[in-house]
């Protein structure tokens, strides 16, 4: 059976100095729920230029790891030692974004330093390897330095473009035209290299025909030129040298990544905890004389443990209201008894006593149940059940957590949809399977879908016990060897069997339609419990427990009688049986307001016979909806036997004997499977969440609760000690001041004296 924690209110008032020093605390503690999240917006109007910092140092750091090439996945991989992590001693927030922001700026700088060098290597190695593959094309043409030099009148220029051009140069170059010596190669599919040889009078002509198709000269240097042809050997030295260099600050921009991977590791993690820490030191409230105040709640059983550690930790600085928050009746701060304070000093109690009033007169009506948060605390085996029930909200602090109904239920109400015995061991197998797969991820709500589906498993099998069925036959075969016959299985009490549905659908239907009413009827019996437990016992009986005898008398009546509305009237009037609880629906609750039922007095007589009558219609056609809607079970059912049935069919059509024919049935029957499983089982799945929601949770679960989620900042790569500066007052200030004065008088009389005895 769930139990949930109950919640502790702490209230704390503290000197706005050891503000950062306190929340640094309660995240230690790893227990502490701040009372609410402010609006992202609430918080940038608040303090916009704290805002706009974290902001614009995280863009930083995310501009510094994307040079660097860094991933999350490279954190996750770091292998390194509790001690070894990073710390960060800081006065305050301000003083630790400011270290943040110099660590950041300062690898910034220098990676951007290397990628500056590295960008212009690269061109200077483009600009070489252009130079390579031209010289190479003009190597054909045996191009010297000595021929170079007999162009008295003539100009001599290599280019290279792309290869899609070599139509518009040849007729640009068309010597009629232009008279000129022009070749060209391809020095790739893309790309051509082309010298031309023309007169140096056409040299403005030459530039505004070479203009057009954008080429890019090739210098010709004489450094790489000889009298006996090119100088390969410099150019290929030169290019090492370039690769070298560009090696070289790769290596150093390698080097810095991964010697400082930790580094960078922590300023990341403390960037993250930075924008969490942000919205928590919102929730402070300033109070008068520099001093804040900050609620939260805590588990009850560790409420001693953290209010002896406050005072331990802030002594005479600190003090502390703290209320316990019962379940079953409504908590204000007007009515908390349970408060302490770490007193020193008749000032601390005088605070103390102000804190008391303050929270007294404000929050007088305030129901603290409305804003506690729910801890669920189920055993192992229904805990994967919470992460349906939070797909719906988390349980109220005061009402009942459906978890563990739901944990019975839902594998019930699917296997009733899914009732197969093979299928069931396959969604056993999966569900393990992924359970095991999935075991270490962070986020649980996968890992607990795995383990449903093993329930599932479990409820297809109970119930395919009672179909008859293991994958679509009604006895257990594997290769052609009958194991064991399924006989059909009496209900106990009912006296019924649902085997083979599709010959026995009235009886399925029947089962069906009592399910819906056993299901409808629990959720009213736990609404009742809700009742109970808020002290509102008259409405539990009037409500809950009227509504449960509406439905099991309607059933009873339709069951027993069936639809003769004459045999309803005849002794011994069996349409009593939802006839009288409808008609105490209307009349309870004014009797109710007769005997002052505390949250009836309000309530005029005239108002609730009105309120009941519609209530009282509203059940009854709730009823024929939400019993209506169990059909599906039967429809479900019906259709995943029927699919099965096809498959069979399918298969009997291949005929033939042979390992071939053999090979093709198990292949069809494997793949005719898994689809039902897939498709199927999906859609049975939704249904039956939508059983639960609508027809089940919807009688007594609100799911208006708050999640308990601890204040807590990470410290996986980095440890932040907020160690508070030395704060003084005017006085002290003055009392300093007139001390540094007598010191320099004294200081000055020394030295005249010193003076005075030595030259004089």
């Amino acid at each position: 059976m769930t139990k949930k924690s109950s919640m502790e209110l702490f209230k704390v008032n503290i000197n706005h100095n050891y503000k950062d020093l306190l929340l640094h605390h309660l995240a230690q503690l790893n227990l502490v729920h701040i009372k609410t999240k402010p609006e992202i917006s609430v918080i940038i109007e608040k303090d916009k230029v704290l805002f706009d910092r974290i902001k614009k140092l995280s863009q930083n750091l995310e501009t510094l790891f994307k040079n660097l090439n860094i991933t999350e996945f490279d954190f996750q991989k770091l292998v390194f030692e509790k001690e070894e992590r990073k710390e960060f001693d800081a006065k305050d927030i301000d003083d630790l974004l400011n270290q943040i922001l110099s660590e950041i700026n300062f690898y910034s700088n220098r990676v951007n330093e290397l990628k500056r060098y590295m960008t212009t290597i690269k061109v200077e190695l483009d600009k070489i390897n252009l130079i390579h593959v031209s010289y190479t094309f003009l190597e054909k043409y045996e191009l010297t330095r000595d021929k170079l030099s007999k162009f008295n009148r003539l100009e001599f220029k290599a280019f290279t473009t792309f290869s899609k051009n070599l139509e518009n140069i040849e007729n640009l170059f068309e010597f009629s035209y232009f008279p000129n010596f022009f070749q060209y190669d391809f020095l790739s599919d893309e790309r051509i290299a082309f010298f031309v040889i023309y007169p140096k009078e056409q040299e403005d002509v030459f530039r505004e025909r070479i203009r057009l198709i954008h080429a890019e000269e090739v210098p010709i240097l004489k450094k790489y030129l000889q009298s006996n042809g090119i100088n390969f050997p410099r150019i290929a030295d030169e290019i090492k040298f370039i690769v070298t260099s560009l090696n070289k600050y790769q290596k150093e921009l390698e080097r810095l990544r991964d010697e400082n991977i930790l580094l960078f590791a922590a300023t990341n993690e403390i960037m993250q905890n930075i924008e969490e820490y942000n919205w928590a030191s919102h929730q402070f409230e300033d109070l008068s004389l520099n001093r804040l105040s900050l609620s939260f709640f805590i588990p009850q059983e560790k409420k001693q443990e953290i209010q002896e550690g406050l005072i331990e930790k802030f002594q005479d600085q600190i003090t502390i209201e703290s209320i316990a928050i019962t379940k079953d009746r409504s908590v204000s701060l007007k009515e908390g008894k349970s408060h302490k304070h770490s007193e020193k000093s008749p000032d601390s109690k005088k605070k103390a006593s102000s804190l008391k009033k303050e929270l007294t007169n404000n929050n007088k009506k305030k129901d603290l149940r409305n804003t506690a948060p729910t801890i669920m605390k189920n055993n192992f085996f229904m805990r994967p059940f919470e992460t349906i029930t939070k797909l719906y909200g988390v349980p109220a602090y005061s009402e009942i957590d459906p978890t563990p109904f739901l944990a019975i239920t839902f594998p019930l109400l699917f296997g009733l949809m899914f009732g197969d015995i093979g299928h069931g061991i396959t969604l056993i197998i999966s569900g393990l399977i992924g359970a095991f797969v999935f075991r270490n991820k962070k986020s649980t709500d996968f890992l607990n879908f795995c383990w449903i589906i093993m329930y599932c498993g479990i409820g297809s099998i109970l119930v395919g016990i009672l179909y008859g069925e293991f994958f679509g036959m009604h006895d257990i075969e594997l290769f052609g060897r009958v194991f064991l016959y399924l006989e059909p299985v009496t209900i106990p009490f009912l006296n019924i069997t649902l085997h083979n549905p599709l010959n026995n659908i009235m009886v399925v239907f029947k089962f069906a339609v009592l399910i819906g009413v056993v299901h409808i009827n629990l959720g009213w019996f736990i609404q009742f419990l809700n009742y109970w437990k808020q002290h509102r016992k008259y409405l539990g009986f009037t409500d809950s427990l009227i509504k449960i005898w509406l439905l099991t008398g309607g059933t009873i009546l339709i069951f027993t009688f069936g639809f003769d509305i004459y045999g309803w009237m005849d002794p011994p009037y069996p349409i009593m049986l939802p006839l009288l609880p409808g008609i105490l629906i209307i009349l309870l609750k004014p009797f109710g307001k007769l005997f002052h039922v505390s949250y009836l007095k309000e309530e005029s007589i005239g108002g609730l016979i009105g309120e009941g009558a519609m209530e009282s219609f509203e059940t009854l056609l709730s009823i024929m909806s939400n019993v209506a809607s169990y059909i599906r079970l039967l429809a479900l059912a019906l259709a995943h036997i029927s699919l099965m049935v096809a498959i069979q069919a399918m298969m009997n059509l291949v005929q033939g004997e042979g390992i071939f024919n053999e090979i093709i049935n198990i292949t069809g029957l494997i793949f005719g499977n898994i689809i039902v499983i897939l498709l199927e089982g999906l859609l049975v799945f939704i249904n039956a969440i939508r059983l639960h929601f609508y027809e089940f949770f919807f009688k007594f679960y609100q799911g208006t609760g708050v999640s308990y989620i601890p204040f807590y900042l990470d410290d996986k790569y980095s440890i932040i000690n907020f160690k508070l500066s030395t704060i003084k007052d005017v006085i002290s200030d003055e009392i300093d001041r007139e001390i540094e004065s007598k010191k320099v008088h004294e200081a000055i009389i020394k030295a005249e004296q010193f003076i005075s005895k030595k030259y004089l």
